[in-house]
């Protein structure tokens, strides 16, 4: 492994390796990290030869001292070498693109970044990402709808985008006892885009369910805390669970007692988590977006088009706390054969893809 921040050695040069450059902490329960590392573990258990390097957590906002460092490795990485790079350590590097496109690069794309962001930032990205996009030669993307905007708004050849969707782990099931509680779901990192403000408060008024939330608490301290204090304000602690990351087991076993997964997320690359409700058969409320609806199709499904707390309020209410319709959503999700790659069929098509 190669780290950019402490670089010690220097590289062998050789045309026919890979490496796969990424930013931060890969074990990270995202699902961006997870498609990568799952990349990665297919690699080694198959004797294929991929470099890692690990650039600083900063990315896409490196410091001046990041890209010297990414520099350095740069310059002892053969031009002819296959460098794969996650996008959110390709779209800090702008400012070196001239020198990065002299090699063989290829951009995996969960979703461009200006996605993620408002006002100015907002701007910044999508202008940077216009200019910068259609120099590269090869992209290797999560869905098709993300190919359809490289195509569209950036105007990136078609032939140039390969679609390898994530692998989806299969989750073990476990035994609950049913109670009359609703139990809800939602999976992500306790950040803005998620949503999670909105959620709480269209439950807020609701009683005989519990919502665990699982995702990282630590990316966003400010935007827990007030998560946080919105539960307490408004009496909510009995009904709202923090999980923070946790174990495989301990999500299979939220996944298995779950009534509905929900989420509100403003924007997902794939949506992992939403995947993993479908295979284990859980009715699922969504926003909507063509992303999703790609992903999930539409038995056993509820997508709801506006962030509108009595909206959302007013479907939770009819298609979930209603026995009846409830029984339906059940049935219908079970008849949902929208087949998701498992991670070794996912990892196999990437590193054909490349």
């Amino acid at each position: 492994m190669l780290h950019g921040h402490h670089m010690k050695k220097r590289l062998i040069k050789n045309k026919s390796d890979i490496y796969f450059v990424y930013p931060g902490d890969i074990n990270a329960k995202t699902g961006g990290y997870i498609y990568e590392k799952n990349i990665l573990v297919y690699a080694k258990q198959n004797n294929i030869n991929i470099k890692k390097i690990v650039l600083s957590e900063n990315f896409p906002f490196p410091t001046k001292q990041d890209i010297k460092n990414f520099i350095k490795i740069l310059d002892n990485i053969h031009p002819d070498s296959k460098i794969i790079i996650d996008g959110l350590a390709l779209e800090g590097m702008f400012s070196i693109f001239k020198k990065l496109l002299s090699y063989n690069v290829i951009a995996l794309i969960h979703h461009p970044l200006y996605l993620e962001f408002k006002g100015q930032r907002l701007k910044k990205f999508l202008k940077l990402e216009k200019e910068n996009f259609k120099k590269i030669n090869k992209f290797i993307v999560t869905s098709k709808n993300t190919k359809d905007l490289l195509i569209n708004k950036f105007k990136i050849k078609k032939n140039k985008i390969s679609v390898v969707e994530p692998g989806i782990k299969r989750l073990k099931k476990y035994n609950f006892y049913k109670n009359t509680k609703i139990h809800l779901l939602t999976c992500g990192s306790i950040i803005k885009r998620k949503n999670y403000l909105f959620l709480l408060k269209v439950l807020k008024p609701l009683d005989n369910y519990t919502l665990d939330i699982v995702g990282d608490k630590t990316r966003d301290l400010n935007y827990y805390k007030n998560l946080k204090n919105f539960v307490i304000t408004n009496s909510m602690k009995r009904k709202i669970i923090f999980h923070g990351s946790i174990s495989d087991k301990k999500l299979a076993k939220l996944y298995s007692k779950s009534d509905c997964y929900i989420s509100v997320s403003k924007y997902e690359g794939f949506g992992m988590s939403l995947a993993n409700a479908l295979i284990v058969k859980k009715p699922i409320i969504t926003y909507y977006t063509e992303t999703i609806l790609n992903t999930l199709g539409v038995k056993g499904i509820i997508y709801f088009k506006k962030f509108e707390v009595a909206e959302l309020r007013n479907i939770i209410n009819k298609k979930i706390f209603n026995k009846y319709n409830f029984k339906k959503l059940n049935t219908s999700i079970i008849k949902n054969k929208r087949y998701l790659l498992n991670p070794e069929e996912s990892a196999k098509k990437f590193i054909k893809s490349i």
